[in-house]
This record gives C-alpha cells, structure tokens and sequence, in this order.
C-alpha cells in the first residue's frame, strides 16, 4: 500500500487498510522494466509497447507510477547510473546525469517507451520521480489508453473557506541556552532560565575593537552581552546535498532553517519525503542577512555560490527546493514582526486552498557584530544585554538570535489526516503604523486597531483572552506604549478579578528579531498545553510609566497556572516591526474532545528501493508473533522497529537517540513507537529493524546498533557499495504452500488482512468452479490427524499470502517454482490469469488424490486438454522452474511441464522462500516465511505454529535490510497502533563558518 502525498490526504486512518485487488495483478520488480526495448522483445515493438500501454491502463494511479519508477530506474542503470529508490527525489544534475550521460538516458527512454525525448524533458522534469509522473501522462495519453479515476493531483486547489480554524501541528527552533526544539524551550521558559551570555568568541569577532564602554563611539557596541546560539554554523550538507563550498558561502540562516524545517515536519509526525510535489507554503521571516561579503572580497571558490547563498529569497525558496514543496515561498521582511506576519500569511494561504500544509516562522543569526554596533550608535541596546521588560529598570533591549518554526495546516484536515492538533490560530491581523512621531516610533493607536481586528477575526471578545505574550523588547518608552494599548483594548471592562495576563518571552533570551514572533507563538502553546504560564524575569519593578491600579492587567512577575474560565484557554502574541508593519495573532488551546498526544495515522514508509549489498542473513526462525490474545503476556506479537539515516553514522546516533527517548518514557508502546518509527520518518539507504516481543529485548538491538554490534533480533542494510546490486527471488514449491494453508488460521489471527484476501479468492474461484469453497473451513484450525491440505486449498492460501506480501511492498525480483506450485507461480508472474490457474490447480488436487490408476489417467488427459487450451503471456518478471531457463509462454503450453511432479524431480522442498543474491553471485541465503524448521526450545506444536506465523516480521525486516520498500504501515495497520513523538533526525554537523565576513564588517 503506497501512500500518495497529494493535495490534502497525507495518511490514511488505522484499521481500515486497502487491499489490492483479487483480480489478476501480477508482481512487479524495480529489477525489471515495464516496457520492452526493442532488442529484447520477442514480439513486434509496437505490439509489444501497445499490449504494456493497455495493461499499465489496467493498474491503480499509484501501481501506474511504481512501474514507471521502475522503468526510469532501469534505464538510468543501464546508462551507467545506479540509484536507489530513495534518490528518486533528487535532481539529475545532483545525481550527475548531465551531458552524454543525459543522452543516453533520452534515447534509451525513447527507445523503451517510444516517446520523442528531448532534452527540454530533462529540464521541465529534473528528478527520476518526476520523469516518471510525466511518463504517466504522455504514455497513457498517446496511447489512447483509458485510465481510470487517478485521484486528485497535489496541484489541486482545495475548498475555500475563510471560515476555516487553522491548526498548529508541529513545531521546531533553535534559539538561546540550549534550545534545540520545542521541550527545550519550554524548559527555559518554565524553569525561568536566564540564557543571556557574554558576547561569542568563536565567531571571528575582534571582541577588543568591538568593546567600548562610551555609548555611540563608531562601529563598537557597550554592550557586554546578547542571546547567543551555540555553534550556529554547524550543519549537516550531505544531508541536504550541499557541497562543502556550498555550504560555506550559504548564510547560516538559511542553513538552520533547512534543518528545522525537517524537524518542524517530523515533529507533526509526518514523514517529510511524504510532501514532495505538494502544495506545501513555506512562509520565512527575515530581519537581516550579515553573512554576505562584497563580491570582490570573496575567496574564488565561494563565488560560485555567494548570491544565492546570501539571496533573502533563498530563506524560503532553499526550504522549498530541498523538500520538494510546491506551494508558495516566500520570504517576509517586516523586521521584528517578520514571524507573526508569516503565521498570519500562511493561515491566509490555508483558508484560501492555495497551500495545503504551511510552514511559518523566522530567523535571525548575528553573524557580524554590525547590529550591535548599528543599534548602540542609536543607544537602543541594554548595557548588560538583558531586556527588563516593564521594568523600573528598562534600559535598552537585549539583542539575540534564533530560529523557529510552526507547521500550520487547516484543523478539519488536520483531523482527517490524524495529525496531532497542539493547538489553533483562532485569529490574526497585520496592519501599519503609518504616519507617526517617527518611522521607528512605536503607536499606541496602531496596536489598538490591529488587536480589535484580529479579535474580529477570532471572533471573541477581549475578555474571552487570559494571557497577552508581549512584544516588549525592554525600552524605556516603547513598552508603556504596549501596556497602553492592551489597556485600551483588552484590559476595558475587564474585571479585575480576571486580569489579563502579560508577560514575554524577551526577558529570558532577548530580542531575536524576525524569529521572536515564532518563538512567542511556540512559548503560548507549550504553556497552554502545559496550563502553567511562566514568569516574566527581572520585573520585580515594574515601570512607573504606566498606572497599574486598575488590576485589569498583571505582569507574570512569578508562574502562574492557567486561569479556569469554563472555555477554551487563549493567549495572545504581539510583535512590532521596526518600521511601522505590525502583527498579532490569538492561539487557542487544541478542541478538548481530541486534544489527545497520540493520533492513529496509517500510511506507508517512505519509498525505498533495492539497496545495494552482497548481503549474508541469518537464520528466519525467530522471534515469533503469537496468536493475538494469548494470554501470556511472555508470547506478546513481535514489533519491529525501523530506524533509517542517510549515513552510517546517523543510524547509530539514531539508535542512541531512540534508545534514550524510549529509556525516559517507559509507558510508550513498543507498537506506538513501530508505527511511528515506519510511518513518520523518511527511509534513506542506511537502514537496520530490530525485531523483538518485549521492550528489553528492543532496547539490546539498538544499544547494539548504536555501538556497532550485533544482536538477534538485529537486521542492518550494507549500503557502502553503491554500484552492488541486491535482488529477490521467491521460490514456491507445493510443500511450501501447504504449509501456508496449514497455518492460515493463525496468518487470519496475527494479520487479517490475509483473511480477508482468502475470502475474497474464495468467493472468486467458487464463481469460476461453480461450487462453493468454503473460506470458513480453510480459515479454521485444523483437527489432529487431518489429511494435508491439497493443491487447490495450497494455491488459495498461498496466493492469499503473496498478495499480503504483495498489499506491504515485498516485491520480489524474479520467481523460480518447483511443479507442484507451477500454477500459483504462473499466475503471481501474470503468465496465466486467476481462472486459468485455478483450474489447472483443481485438477491437479484431484490428479494427486488416491485411487485407480484410471482416475489417474482420466486426471492427466483432463490436464492435457486443459493445457492445450492456454493463451499464457510473457510473464512481467522472470519466472523459471527450479533452477533452470526462465520460462516462455510456449513451455507453458508444453502439457509435460505440468504433468511432472515435486518428486520427479528429485530436489527437496525449500518450503515459500525468499532468497537475496548479491550483485553477479549465487544465492546467499534463503528466507522462508514460514520456518518449517523453528527449533527444538518451542514446547510444543501450538508454539511452534506461532514462530512460524512469526517468522514473516522477520523475513520482512530482512527485506527491508537489504532490499528496502517494506510498507510497514500496511504491516502495522490492524494491530491498533498509534503515532507517538520521536526524536528527529541526528544530523551529522561540521562546521562552516566564514570568520573573515566578520574581519571585513569591523575594519
């Protein structure tokens, strides 16, 4: 089950999977192409491409673009560039075919599908993935093919309401004293942290030329502190694609933006690859941009990169290109109110249907120290670099920096989509200052206006407010103005038994420009989740300038819990630009009835392909999924855990990380945690799966990941070749299949998914024999002493269980069948339709039973006749029996092939397996998906039908070790998982950083 981020369905909800359809729908395999070239086809070119147009009609939207995908990566492999299916995404100039290259691709594509391919294509279609999504449309429209109802296209404009209540989702910042997200932050504000510090000596700062304590001497600043991030110019390039020149001469705002826009995404527990191709809005506040330097001053090897490394529509616009988003980008600069102005514009872009998701927020890094000293020459900064906000003491604001970001999505989807709602933007206003006592000059009359129209907006009264996060940098003049107008708006008629409540953000880390509305949003919504609001620091004071008496506005001098009004809690952020532009917004707490941590989302993993590896794996028997609802708690069904990274070394922080997480918050479900770790983070080519039954057991496998050892329930890819080729081949053999049909009652108990597929070929092939077949009897467990099942219940059950195979992704390479399973293998292959196969099936079972030897020749005449009456098609992928030539449509019509039996041949039965080859070798190992042999410590024969039963999570997390794709999602989706928070992404910082920009500014 695939799952497509199109337009306003991102997941699908738990407990109500899609199956793939009983029809005939043979396996597809990224090893093979869909359309023949004309080299290797056995029929005409154009027949051979009309007949692979008519049945790519035949396939659902998101089978259609797989196969495409397929192809696409097939040609690209013979051209001489092998990716995998996780850089499907990336551009062919990042992934190198340019030139020749780019040629032999055009013509190779051409030479496939019969399209004229020019180079314009490449160009308009720059990633494999797009490539495939307009061979979709060019294909099926000059073939004339009829496709079916494709769903809507992310393009598409939702339904327009302004009416709608925009959700907060996610939410993601670095800001001052640690803050490295959203917990962070709320720590520092609840535990009333100071995270002023002295001025950075690790930026290329001359601190001694800088310093001076004579206020509006030139180019200096007197003040000895500010809010300063940590090593802001850490970033992880290889992440996001960047080379090291790149990443150098690209301001660092820019770069943290990059990274908080993935973890804003994650946070929302949406995996971000997910939103490739939709209308996604990236809305980025900037105040600033001091990382650039003059052209002529730039290192030769930096120039390359400079103007679209320091360009302020590359705030946004980055974002966009290295997620794949195509709503708008835009970057806002209104100074200090830059943030809320962005929340404002994107919940606008919501309401209107043109984004679908909206990412807001702002950035703001000193990288020079020209603000500091711009702003002392106008004697603006505090001295000691804190702001006393509403204080006796104001003496200056505090000069800081950071980043933050929200993920905004409209509410109805939100629930629809099983986002967790934080909380909702129950309205907004921006509006001007105008003309007043100065440009810079804060108006009080401007505020009032803008909060009386935001509160329309939200329809509330002032009174239906409990709290105002203010915007207060610490001025002497400029915050009585901010009171003034809360008291003219907010604080009239009010009862002073219910104050308003007002405090900011600003006096723990000061003034962070175009982020501090960002940062004022993200505090409100942590404190109304929390229901504490915290302290305002160094406002034991507060200022005379303002008349207090009236008790309808209190400053939060110390926490307060959240007042009990019998509604829903609401706060207020204000923030004011420096040139007159001015925003507010009102946050309300998330809708009681669903305002639960953990939302059930369902949805696959992120694509993956064939990962690259001459792969050894280990023994399929263990660990076991036992029969749901046993009442040993010892036998709890096994989980899988799926951690992926783009390096080796970000799979072990990853382990590390998860490891902690899961260590602190001992009530998380092992299951939650499964159906998170499949269906809320990106899959990349280092990937591992632990695979346990109790949390003990899934803690040893990732302390064993993150140190680099090994475990049982530990399966890692090796992705360090990329030009290795890794393939799947399913072998079936009756033994195997009757084996399947022997457990189906406990495949139906641990997935009922198969269940539901055998009723479904059930009730079919009932309609094809014109007799009942009982699903009923199949689905029961069978009495002691039963006979074993014959071959028309072993093709039922088996084909039931590829289709579950099938439903999660599992595709396998190629299929090799020994003669008793010949007709599931044939028909799985697309070599012969449901019916057909059926019957050869049935008079096989029948050929098999005991009795004269006559019935045996009246059996093997009806088989001849029967076989002489196939129409067999080229299979879509090889299929070959035992180990011999892959099979052509005319050895399927050779009525020897099906008369010959598992004992002919002479070979033993491997039982339903698959096997992994690595590039150009034998196979390496075999994977049976239910492990006759699951060895002597299982008590008995119950026991040992559960390990079976088991050992499919196993065989999967081989799969996706060493192939990759496994929908776990699907896997997952009737065990009543739930999504739960994880730690994001460990990104693998170095360290760039241009200290000469620094050098230049000050001399």
């Amino acid at each position: 089950m695939s799952r497509e981020a199109a337009g306003d369905t991102h997941f699908q909800p738990l407990g109500n999977p899609s199956f793939r359809s009983t029809e005939h729908r043979p396996y597809r395999s990224s090893q093979n192409s869909l359309l023949p070239s004309e080299s290797t086809s056995s029929q005409p070119p154009e027949n051979s491409r009309q007949d692979a147009l008519e049945r790519l009609a035949e396939l659902s939207r998101d089978d259609r673009l797989r196969a495409l995908e397929d192809l696409v990566l097939n040609v690209m492999a013979q051209t001489g560039k092998r990716i995998r299916r996780w850089d499907m995404h990336r551009s062919f100039r990042e992934l190198g075919v340019s030139g020749g290259r780019a040629m032999r691709l055009r013509r190779a594509l051409a030479d496939r599908t019969g399209q004229t391919v020019t180079s314009s294509v490449l160009l308009d279609h720059p990633t494999p993935q797009a490539l495939a999504r307009h061979l979709e449309a060019s294909l099926l429209r000059d073939g004339g093919a009829s496709v079916g109802p494709a769903g809507s296209e992310s393009g598409g404009p939702a339904p327009r309401d302004e009416d709608e209540t925009v959700a907060v989702i996610g939410m993601a910042c670095r800001y001052p004293g640690g803050v490295q997200g959203p917990d962070d932050l709320w720590r520092l504000v609840d535990q009333g942290t100071d995270a002023i510090t002295p001025l950075p000596t690790d930026r290329g700062w001359d601190l001694t030329a800088l310093t001076d304590t004579e206020r509006g001497s030139h180019n200096t600043t007197y003040s000895r502190g500010g809010g300063f991030l940590t090593e802001p110019g850490l970033f992880d390039a290889e992440f996001f694609g960047m080379t090291d020149a790149e990443a150098y001469a690209t301001d660092p705002q820019q770069r943290l933006l990059l990274e908080t826009s993935w973890e804003v995404i994650e946070h929302a527990r949406i995996d971000p690859s997910s939103l490739r191709a939709t209308p996604t809005g990236v809305f980025v506040g900037v105040a600033h941009q001091s990382y650039s330097a003059p052209l002529d001053q730039e290192p030769e090897e930096l120039q390359g990169h400079s103007l679209v490394g320091s360009l302020g529509s590359s705030l946004s616009g980055r974002i966009a290109y290295a997620l794949g988003l195509e709503g708008p980008a835009l970057t806002i600069d209104t100074a200090c109110s830059s943030a809320l102005v962005c929340v404002h514009l994107a919940a606008q872009s919501l309401r209107s249907g043109e984004s679908s998701l909206a990412i807001a927020g702002g950035a703001s890094i000193n990288s020079t120290p020209g603000a500091f000293a711009a702003i002392s020459r106008q004697r603006g900064l505090a001295p000691d670099g804190r702001a006393k906000s509403f204080s006796a003491h104001a003496d200056g604001f505090a000069l800081s920096e950071g980043v933050g970001l929200i993920l905004l999505e409209r509410l109805s989807d939100a629930r629809r989509n099983g986002h967790p709602v934080l909380a909702v933007i129950r309205g907004s206003a921006v509006n001007q200052d105008g003309t007043s006592n100065g440009m810079t000059a804060p108006n009080a009359p401007a505020q009032e206006r803008l909060i009386r129209r935001a509160l329309a907006d939200a329809r509330l009264r002032p009174d239906q407010v409990d709290v105002v996060e203010a915007h207060s940098p610490g001025t002497e003049f400029g915050d009585p103005v901010e009171v003034r107008a809360l008291q003219a708006t907010y604080a009239r008629d009010r009862a002073p038994e219910r104050p308003l409540l007002l405090g900011t953000f600003k006096s723990n880390i000061g003034h962070s420009l175009a982020a501090a509305g960002a940062a004022g949003v993200m505090k409100m919504v942590m404190a109304l989740r929390h229901g504490r609001i915290p302290r305002t620091l160094h406002v034991e004071e507060p200022t005379t300038r303002v008349d207090w008496s009236s008790g309808t506005i209190r400053l939060l001098a110390e926490p307060e819990p959240w007042p009990e009004t019998g509604e829903p809690r609401r706060a207020a952020v204000s923030s004011f630009g420096i040139t007159g532009t001015n925003g507010h917004v009102i946050v309300e707490s998330a809708p009681q009835e669903r305002a639960d941590e953990t939302v059930g989302l369902a949805g696959a993993g992120s694509p993956a392909g064939d990962v690259p590896a001459a792969v050894a794996i280990a023994d399929m028997s263990s660990p076991s999924v036992p029969v749901p609802g046993s009442a040993d708690a010892s036998s709890a069904p096994a989980v899988p855990w799926l951690l992926s990274a783009r390096t080796a070394s970000g799979l072990c922080d990853q382990a590390a990380r998860l490891r902690e997480h899961v260590a602190a918050r001992p009530g998380l479900s092992d299951l939650d945690i499964g159906c998170s770790l499949a269906t809320t983070r990106a899959r990349f080519e280092h990937r591992a799966v632990v695979v346990a039954h109790d949390r003990s057991a899934l803690l040893r496998g990732l302390d064993a990941l993150a140190g680099g050892g090994t475990s049982p329930g530990l399966h890692r890819s090796c992705a360090d070749d990329p030009d290795a080729d890794a393939s799947c081949v399913l072998t079936l053999d009756a033994a195997g299949a009757r084996l399947v049909a022997e457990e189906a009652p406990r495949l139906h108990q641990a997935f009922p998914a198969f269940g539901a597929q055998l009723r479904a070929l059930c009730e079919r092939a009932g309609e094809e024999l014109g007799e009942s077949v009982d699903a009923d009897a199949l689905l029961r467990a069978p009495e002691s002493g039963a006979a074993p099942a014959d071959e028309l219940r072993a093709f039922l059950s088996g084909l039931a269980l590829l289709h579950l195979l099938e439903s999660w992704d599992v595709r396998p390479g190629s299929v090799t069948a020994h003669p008793d399973a010949l007709a599931l293998a044939a028909h799985v292959t697309g070599a012969l339709p449901f019916a057909d196969a059926l019957r050869i099936a049935t008079v096989r079972a029948h050929r098999a039973e005991g009795g004269p030897d006559e019935d045996h020749q009246e059996a093997a005449e009806h088989l001849t006749k029967l076989v002489a009456e196939l129409s067999p098609e080229t299979p879509w992928i090889p299929l070959s029996l035992t180990a011999g030539q892959p099979l052509t449509p005319d050895d399927l019509c050779n009525p020897a092939l099906w008369l010959r039996s598992q004992a002919s041949e002479g070979t033993p039965a491997p039982g339903t397996t698959l096997e992994l080859r690595g590039s150009g070798t034998d196979v390496t190992t075999r994977l049976p998906l239910l492990p006759d042999a699951v060895g002597t410590d299982a008590p008995n024969v119950e026991d040992r039908a559960m390990r079976r039963v088991g050992g499919l999570l196993t065989a999967l997390a081989q799969y996706e070790a060493h192939i990759g794709g496994v929908d776990w999602g699907a896997v997952l989706a009737e065990r009543g998982a739930r999504t739960v928070d994880l730690p994001t992404y460990p990104f693998q910082r170095r360290l760039f950083w241009a200290p000469f920009r620094a050098a230049q500014e000050q001399s």
